[in-house]
Parts: C-alpha cells; structure tokens; sequence
C-alpha cells in the first residue's frame, strides 16, 4: 500500500490564525471538499451543538462518554495518539487536561471545525483531510482514535482499512449503541419526526454487529458500553 507520509516528507499549505496552525494536505483525495467518500453533510455543526448544550442529562452522558475514552487511553498506554474527525477539538482538550504527557494531533474534513479547534487546544496541529485517505505514515502513531465518525460513512470499510494503517498498536472506535441511541433522542425530544434518529447517520449498529464489524480489521481487547454508544478498544 502506498505510504502517505506526513512532515517533511510530503509537501503542506498552511492555515494560520495567531500562533495556531491547521496543515492542509498539499494533494487530497477530494480537493473540491475534503470530505470522505460517503459522508454525510447535513449537519457540519451537529458535533459542535451536542458538546454546548446545556442540557443537563446530555453534559452528564458526555461526561461519562469521555471518562471512558480517558480511562482506555491510560489501559492502551499510548502516548502520540491521532484523533480523526477530531471536530472542534473537544475530546482532544479533555484528554490533555487529564493526561499532559499526550502528544496528540488532530484531522478532520470541515475547516470552520479546525479553526476553532485551534483556538480550545492551542500548540496542537490539526490537519484538515479525508478518513479514506490520510495524510500520513503508516505505523505513524501508538494509538488512533475514531469517536463517532463511522456512522455518518455509507462505506466504513475504507475508513477502518486507513486508521489500521496509520496506527502502530490501537484504534479506539465509538459508535452509537442502536435502538438505545435513537431512544434516547425520542426520550429529550429530538428527531421525533424520525423516531430519534440522526438524519446524518447512515449506518445503524447494535453493539453485537459493531463489535463483528470491527474484529474483521483489528483484535477487539474491550468494549464498554457508554450509554448510548458503544465503544471498543482494539489491538492491530
């Protein structure tokens, strides 16, 4: 498989906005738009809504979201970690004011997103690219990780083949754990009109079919189940 080398090795644009840096690669896969085959883009802001809603019961699901990915990290032992569909920036903060030893990076497809990702997490880079096609070097980092990105994909598979390459040693994946995520939509009142579900969500796992999807391309070590997503962590 061709190596798509991050650094010096491969030429970059680059977006400045103060002392923050957001590297664009120089030959993506969809220069027009950077966004991964397949994905949906209803709702670039969605991420962004769910993270500063005040809801009370919704910043406690987060919160418990967030204590697991925290937690599996410290279990993974990795220290360089890639977060892909990293959005504004948000899980990268929380695992950095936990753990100050990261050494993290950030990609995703929707600029605005970056741009602020920037502002929260400043002295991070964040490569703006395309899951199917990720700017860097194979074995490049100890730990990837893909929090709620896989759902919005009508083809995973690609997606799983570039995170298994870039990654040296784990991927941690999160996906909604179905019908339990659609319930609790319908339960706070959102998407009623569609049973709760997600209009940007194009697959649909329970946490059994996930966790056979993903032993197709990595050992599964743990799965924890987050209400309402399903989370795992896998070896290459």
């Amino acid at each position: 498989m061709e190596d798509r080398r991050g650094g010096a090795e491969r030429e970059r644009s680059i977006l400045t906005k103060g002392k923050h840096r957001v590297m664009i690669s120089a030959k993506p896969q969809h220069p027009e738009s950077f966004i991964a085959k397949g994905a949906h883009t209803l709702s670039p802001r969605g991420n962004y809504q769910k993270y500063v809603n005040r809801n009370p019961t919704q910043r406690l699901l987060i919160w418990y979201f967030h204590r697991w990915v925290n937690r599996l990290v410290e279990i993974s032992g990795a220290t360089r970690l890639l977060d892909v569909g990293c959005g504004e920036g948000f899980t990268i903060e929380r695992l950095i004011r936990v753990n100050d030893h990261l050494r993290i990076q950030g990609l995703d497809y929707h600029l605005p997103a970056l741009v602020e990702a920037t502002e929260t997490n400043p002295g991070i880079i964040f490569f703006l690219g395309d899951i199917t096609c990720l700017p860097f070097a194979s074995d490049g980092f100890e730990a990837v990780l893909c929090l709620e990105v896989l759902e919005h994909l009508a083809d995973p598979v690609p997606a799983l083949e570039e995170l298994g390459r870039v990654t040296s040693k784990y991927c941690l994946i999160s996906v909604p754990n179905e019908p339990f995520f659609m319930g609790a939509n319908l339960l706070r009142g959102k998407n009623v009109y569609a049973w709760g579900n997600d209009p940007e969500h194009l697959q649909k796992w329970t946490a059994d079919r996930f966790v056979r999807m993903i032993r197709e391309h990595f050992e599964v070590e743990k799965v924890v189940y987050p209400f309402p997503w399903v989370m795992a962590l896998c070896r290459k």
